[in-house]
């Protein structure tokens, strides 16, 4: 059965008594809950509608609780200001194994040649791959951008900040899930919160990674031919070609069946993009997408190609209020070169979001440059870290001052 709202339960009787000293002077209170069948839906989506926001929306995170990452579980902060609700917050608790770090952080200018820092680098990075701890995070790990808090408009950046940090030693002192969390991950967030966090706490370490991608749509445009049309000569050519490439191939929309016969094929497709990422720090469970299919229904897309019978690729994503937002995507590599398999991923995707009437559409944090070709502009996010150990945290920080994004051209395929 479709999760929907009429299928969470609302449960606002008892909510003072999980709120966080009613009486305060600032007249603000947190709600903590584990389930996201548990909210108070009514003050909930007043908020996530404000912003349109569908992955922050009670279905989706309820879908997401349906198939974790193997033990993961989650958090959702309800704000108040008196009666009325201000600020939500969705956090991801979860074991962490921290590998392939040394792709990610400029480990030889953590402290020079002399310090504890440089010689303790070889014994960390051969030790990282059984290196784990319990990560609160602040955010959607299997989605990047802005979706782990939203403030209402009348809240200062100020008390912005006072949330965020009230909320997560919420959430630590609670212990709800029974494992002690280790570590503190505030994810996508601007940078003037990252600041005034900060004064509040300057144990937390900030630090940048790629930029996330986001396609605007155009008005105007009714398909990607539209598109195309707006692009410079160049890259309409290359657009042009890309296509042409692959127009013996059948791409069609696999419904709940299709998704669940094919299943094992998906994931191995998964598994290829995946192999090649320079960082992840969880993966996604075997059903995942037979059961956002199902919880999501039309909301949840998957398309694949198919040379013949034999699916050779696939992409997925997330039809939002006002967004659309790029899932997983799944090559078989032997057919990428021949068949530009990824780039007519990126064109189907933007055609998708047009039909949908999308205003944009969101495609993460990877291949930002081939994004670029297609009018994806990039949107910068800081990230905040910090381990509840002193002595720990300190080393923490050295490391992930030096986190170094890749460096990479942005193109600008339009005529203007």
């Amino acid at each position: 059965m479709a999760i929907s709202l009429d299928f969470i339960r609302d449960k606002i009787g008892g909510l003072r008594k999980q709120c966080e000293d009613p009486n305060d002077e600032s007249g603000i209170s947190l709600a903590h809950f584990t389930s996201a069948f548990d909210l108070p839906t009514a003050h909930w989506n007043k908020l996530v509608h404000e912003i349109g926001n569908y992955l922050l929306s009670a279905p989706y995170l309820a879908a997401l609780e349906q198939h974790p990452y193997k033990g993961m579980c989650f958090h959702y902060i309800m704000v108040y200001r008196q009666e009325e609700p201000v600020a939500i917050l969705y956090y991801q608790e979860t074991d962490v194994h921290i590998s392939n770090l040394d792709k990610n952080v400029d480990t030889e200018k953590v402290g020079d040649t002399k310090s504890f820092f440089s010689k303790a680098k070889g014994v960390i990075a051969t030790s990282l791959e059984s290196v784990k701890a319990r990560l609160l995070i602040q955010g959607n790990l299997l989605q990047s951008g802005e979706h782990g808090a939203y403030f209402s408009e009348t809240l200062s950046l100020e008390q912005q900040a006072m949330i965020v940090d009230k909320a997560w030693r919420k959430i630590v002192d609670s212990n709800r899930s029974g494992k002690k969390i280790r570590c503190v991950l505030i994810k996508d967030i601007k940078k003037e919160l990252d600041e005034q966090i900060k004064i509040l706490d300057s144990d937390f370490a900030s630090f940048t990674v790629q930029p996330n991608m986001v396609s605007p749509i155009r008005p105007e445009w009714k398909s990607f031919d539209d598109t195309m049309n707006d692009y410079s000569s160049k890259y309409r050519v290359r657009a042009k070609k890309a296509c042409k490439q692959a127009e013996h191939l059948q791409l069609r929309e696999l419904n709940a069946n299709d998704i669940q016969e094919r299943n094992d094929t998906i994931m191995q497709l998964f598994k290829n993009v995946e192999a090649g990422a320079d960082f992840h720090m969880v993966s996604i469970h075997p059903r995942y997408f037979v059961d956002l299919k199902a919880a999501l229904e039309d909301r949840f897309i998957i398309k694949g190609y198919f040379d013949g019978d034999e699916l050779i690729g696939f992409y997925s994503y997330i039809k939002g209020m006002k967004h659309n937002y790029a899932s997983f995507v799944g090559l078989n590599y032997d057919y990428n070169r021949d068949c530009a398999l990824y780039q007519n991923v990126l064109y189907s995707l933007l055609d998708d979001s047009i039909k949908d009437g999308a205003k944009s559409i969101d495609l993460a944090r990877t291949a930002m440059e081939i994004k670029s070709t297609m009018g994806a502009e990039p949107q910068e996010y800081q990230l905040m870290v910090k381990h509840l150990n002193s002595i720990t945290n300190s080393i923490v920080k050295r490391f992930i001052q030096n986190i170094r994004p890749k460096e990479w051209t942005q193109r600008r395929p339009f005529k203007d």
